[in-house]
């Protein structure tokens, strides 16, 4: 038993160290091509879900209005108790262009998932009644707190002139919140540094997926070609899944559905509110990770499907790491018994653990000198974000147990993140490695 434990947490370590080690070598070996010359004629649909989003939703409307002004802006309010729908009802009085989508109990607050399969097909009822081209309508998600970059949209055209490109996922940004001081203040800004990096590697790590083909989507700006969520509904299928990680399991649905379907990532970005909490923050990744684990119904479609290689191994991995970390905390958690009764069980020499030390460590710091570089590298900044890289890996772990325990004790309940007040002032994306 000792033994299998340790074997899977080896496995998973060195499946993570590979995605690792490719993902820092794409910058430098080769950027994603983004097409060249005027993209499709296509028609942008956002599609904003919101429960009690009254703090954010009116900045986020405008400001995609400001950068998207022929596009339809549909906002769902999920039964909020809050200002949510008055918010949009005000601004859509002199914008027809943006609609206000009520779904009420006992319907409301179903999910993330539901909500965007009730108001997809409101919006392509529409569409097909108006005899418009569903190929060339594209449904774009965007949080209730997300704000999209200029270029955005002429980089979605011209991926999306592929016909066969059915998917896409824009780079996601940070960003931080309002000056304030005290401890607060600091764990919150350790907490939305480490999370700006964490996109940043993310953005790598799916410059490797878009050559593997396994491109994730991970909800705020996640893109959509309208004909595909037809021919899903038009079967009898969500387009997204019911669960908690509906954004993931919508791609593997995507990938799953037909071998013809392309996903693509974009290097333009859609911003979105950090956060500076870390019970919020448990909260978040302890959902994303239940999320992932009910996306384990998947694995054998991934297997038995027309499915490129590299794409079956990464996906594989994805969905099998909450389940393998969960294997690793109980290999931790068993070494006082392992030393107090003498057991053994897969021993690695001082030689080979030290090197495995210091090369996680190295590429955990290129990634933060990386980062800094295209922030404009200074000192001080890059001491706090090292210093500060164990605490948040402490917080990653701390959120798995509350995931492993809301999993198995049946809790589906959908954990709403909170948001906080902010200008409107739309961000310009960063564009460093």
């Amino acid at each position: 038993m000792l033994m299998f434990f340790d074997l899977a947490g080896l496995t998973l370590l060195a499946m993570s160290f590979v995605q690792t080690v490719l993902a820092a070598l794409m910058p430098v070996v080769r950027r994603v091509p983004v097409p060249d010359g005027p993209g499709e004629s296509l028609n942008f649909t956002f599609l904003i879900p919101a429960l009690n989003e009254g703090r954010v939703i009116g900045a986020t409307v405008t400001t995609l209005r400001s950068l998207a002004p022929d596009a339809h802006i549909a906002v769902i309010d999920d039964g909020s108790d809050d200002d949510t729908a008055a918010v949009v009802r005000a601004l859509s009085v002199h914008d027809a262009s943006i609609t206000l989508l009520r779904r009420f109990s006992p319907h409301a607050r179903q999910g993330k998932g539901q909500a965007l399969n009730w108001a997809a097909r409101s919006l392509l009822g529409g569409m097909r009644a108006a005899g418009r081209d569903l190929t060339r309508e594209i449904v774009v998600i965007v949080d209730a707190d997300g704000r999209i970059t200029p270029g955005l949209l002429d980089e979605a055209r011209a991926a999306m002139r592929d016909p066969r490109v059915s998917g896409a996922q824009a780079r996601v940004i940070i960003r931080p919140s309002g000056n304030r001081r005290g401890v607060g203040f600091v764990i919150g800004r350790v907490l939305e540094r480490q999370q700006d990096l964490e996109f940043f590697v993310i953005r790598s790590v799916q410059r490797l997926r878009h050559r593997w083909r396994s491109v994730g989507l991970c909800g705020n700006g996640q893109f959509m070609r309208a004909s595909y969520l037809h021919d899903q509904m038009t079967q009898g299928m969500a387009a997204w899944p019911d669960c908690l990680a509906e954004d993931f399991a919508s791609g593997l649905a995507m990938r799953l559905d037909a071998p013809h379907h392309r996903m693509v990532f974009l290097e333009a970005a859609v911003t979105q509110q950090g956060l500076p909490s870390l019970r919020r923050f448990l909260r978040q990744r302890a959902r994303w990770a239940q999320g992932t684990m009910q996306c384990l119904p998947y694995l054998p479609g991934l297997w038995s499907g027309r499915v490129a290689l590299g794409a079956r191994l990464d996906l594989s991995y994805a969905i099998l790491a909450p389940w393998l970390n969960a294997v690793i905390i109980l290999c931790l958690l068993t070494q006082p018994l392992r030393w107090l009764l003498d057991m053994r069980g897969i021993i690695l020499s001082p030689a080979t653990s030290l090197t495995i030390a210091v090369v996680n460590i190295g590429l955990q710091w290129q990634w933060v000198l990386r980062y800094h570089r295209g922030h404009g590298l200074t000192v001080w900044p890059v001491v706090f974000t090292l210093a500060s890289q164990p605490l948040y890996g402490m917080a990653l772990s701390l959120s798995l147990p509350i995931a492993y325990w809301n999993h198995f004790t049946g809790r589906r309940t959908w954990d709403k993140t909170a948001r906080h007040l902010e200008p409107v002032e739309p961000i310009q994306a960063v564009n460093g490695d």
